[in-house]
């Protein structure tokens, strides 16, 4: 009767693995291109999941360019596959951009960002989002409207905007070498979300020089806020494409760091050690 008893369950273990494998098996990774966010031609951004995701953290990944160039294609395969070994939804948007003769100004590209952020949380189940747990990351630009979403305080939504929520939920911010404002920098309070922040070195742009990551660090370390910067001195701007995403150049120190970072922000899993600087140094 045991081998009888034993050889009937043998069936019923094997059809539950054969459930679970399934499911990841008809798992499919999809993306929206051009999703409209606002009236603006380039108000759209475009959106990278997985069908079998079930509230997932979203990564904004907000493209440079100096307030005048770049588009959404900032978000190259390396990045995506970074975040969604997370588990994360990826966002990347498009913005309008400053140019001659229009009244557009850096605060008009990042409410415009702030738009799609709060399009993004409206409709976040669609794509099986989690609209509590949004990460704001950007490259140069970019990393001052990431850092701008990340801190500003009162949105004032212009009368074009479909969503108009009474905050932004970034739990976790990421800047690439961003311009910082000291008037943003003054705004970063002690609920605000942890700040990884990235610096090329003697090269680095004017605009962007590395003393901006140790005032912000200091700001987030007065609010305990958790914090991190990365410094490469061997590297001038936005250093994070070759030094945290490329698998083939990676700083295998920051790589891990930043995973810690959005396991933390992420996924609530753990607080590695914070306030410090990571030092890249040449190999």
């Amino acid at each position: 009767m045991r081998d009888n008893k034993h050889q009937a369950r043998v069936p019923v273990v094997i059809i539950s693995v054969l459930l679970i494998l399934s499911t990841n098996l008809f798992a499919e990774l999809k993306m929206d291109k051009d999703v409209s966010y606002g009236p603006h031609q380039r108000n759209v951004l475009d959106i990278y999941w997985n069908t079998d995701y079930k509230n997932a953290p979203i990564v904004f990944t907000i493209h440079g360019g100096g307030f005048k160039f770049g588009d959404k294609g900032y978000c190259n395969p390396d990045m995506r596959k970074l975040y969604m070994a997370k588990g994360c939804i990826v966002v990347s948007p498009n913005y309008r951009l400053i140019k001659q003769g229009t009244p557009v100004t850096k605060d008009d590209c990042a409410l415009d960002t702030a738009m799609a952020v709060a399009h993004i949380q409206a409709n976040a189940q669609k794509y099986g989002g989690d609209p509590t747990r949004i990460v704001s990351s950007g490259s140069s630009a970019g990393g001052y409207i990431s850092a701008w979403i990340a801190y500003q305080k009162n949105w004032k939504w212009p009368a074009s905007a479909k969503h108009r929520p009474e905050k932004l939920n970034i739990v976790g911010w990421f800047g690439d070498s961003p311009f910082l404002p000291p008037n943003l920098i003054k705004q970063v309070g002690p609920d605000d979300p942890p700040g990884f922040v990235m610096y090329g070195g003697k090269r680095e742009h004017p605009a962007t020089p590395a003393r901006q990551g140790h005032y912000i660090q200091a700001a987030l370390k007065k609010n305990k806020v958790w914090s991190k910067m990365v410094y490469v001195d061997f590297m001038g701007h936005v250093p994070a494409k070759r030094i945290l995403f490329s698998p083939q150049s990676r700083d295998k120190e920051t790589h891990e760091a930043y995973n810690q970072f959005l396991d933390m922000v992420c996924q609530g899993k753990g607080k590695p050690k914070g306030g410090d600087v990571i030092k890249v140094k040449k190999k």
